[in-house]
């Protein structure tokens, strides 16, 4: 459990900073930054809304929903054993940091500050009726997190279920042996 909490504190930690780097000197400016051409972008934006600015200024709905989700996360999180369910455990940690990470924001500013942005995501996103979309340390957190979590109960838990089962059955089968 340690180690979940140091990397919670850690993601917080980064997500804050770069978002206290983008303000600083991103707003600033206000202009963009082209790290990649066609790859890597950063400009300040200020997102009062959840992912492609949807429920815009909704502060109230959004408070509501990060207390059901770090209620959700933490029951999740005393699950997490960083031996048994590697996978599993960072997944949910990288859940809460990233639910953590834009709360903060949420709570001092009223707003999310993203600052990232992928551009040749933009004709894909555009395919499936999306709009073009800015993001940050803590979305990453979160869209890394539940493509973690999915991973391990889709291919992991299934595993772990079946040596679960043979355990049992070979704990059985010695107790059998030892009374015959």
């Amino acid at each position: 459990m340690i180690i979940g909490l140091i990397l919670i504190l850690l993601v917080v930690g980064l997500d804050q900073a770069t978002k206290y780097t983008a303000q600083h000197f991103l707003a600033a400016s206000g202009e963009k930054v082209v790290i990649i051409k066609g790859v890597l972008e950063f400009e300040y934006f200020q997102n009062s809304g959840a992912a492609w600015g949807i429920l815009e200024g909704r502060t109230l709905i959004f408070f509501i929903i990060t207390i059901i989700a770090l209620i959700g996360f933490g029951y999740l999180f005393t699950k997490s054993n960083f031996k048994r369910k590697k996978v599993y455990s960072i997944s949910i940690a990288l859940l809460i940091a990233g639910t953590f990470g834009n709360a903060i924001d949420r709570m001092l500013l009223k707003y999310v500050i993203d600052f990232l942005h992928v551009p040749f995501l933009t004709p894909i996103l555009n395919a499936v009726g999306l709009s073009n979309f800015w993001f940050n340390i803590a979305d990453l957190a979160l869209t890394v997190g539940i493509i973690m979590l999915a991973i391990d109960l889709i291919f992991l838990e299934s595993r772990r279920s079946r040596e679960r089962d043979q355990s049992v059955y070979e704990r059985l089968d010695n107790q059998r042996n030892n009374e015959s």
